[in-house]
């Protein structure tokens, strides 16, 4: 039989719960947006993309905490099968932008509409105040 075990201080640890908590969101996540082929970094990159047009990649990275290199290998894919494409800056030639397709559009619309379903199912044990208390916390923590 197993013996329950005491995660007490675990629980009283910010970086473990989060952790744990990142996760479970995650998992969420790919169950939700599985069938458009949306990953949690390529998301993210797709609303930062289309709320920011223009962006360039080393915002991106800096952002999403993502090495350039292996941002710049998620974007070229995302660029060959056509939902961004890449242009040079007109203020600088030798600096990259990123902007949406209508195709890259239309699959982040389609991500936006599970988006308000897929959270509040992942926050169902939290009251309406909770959550707003939560995403309030976050912020404060992680200021962008």
């Amino acid at each position: 039989m197993e013996t329950s075990l005491d995660l007490r201080a675990l629980q009283r640890t910010p970086g473990f719960m989060l952790r744990l908590a990142q996760l479970k969101f995650f998992e969420g996540f790919y169950e939700e947006f599985a069938a458009l082929g949306l990953t949690p970094a390529t998301y993210a990159i797709f609303v930062v993309i289309r709320d920011n047009p223009g962006v360039p990649p080393s915002s991106l990275a800096s952002l999403l905490r993502l090495r350039l290199p292996n941002l710049i290998k998620i974007l070229n894919e995302l660029e060959s099968s056509g939902f961004i494409k890449r242009n040079r800056s007109k203020s600088d030639r030798r600096a990259v932008e990123f902007m949406l397709t209508p195709k890259g559009a239309k699959l982040i619309q389609e991500g936006a509409r599970l988006t308000q379903p897929y959270n509040e199912r992942m926050l169902a044990p939290l009251s309406d105040a909770e959550q707003r208390t939560l995403l309030d916390l976050l912020n404060r923590i992680l200021p962008l």
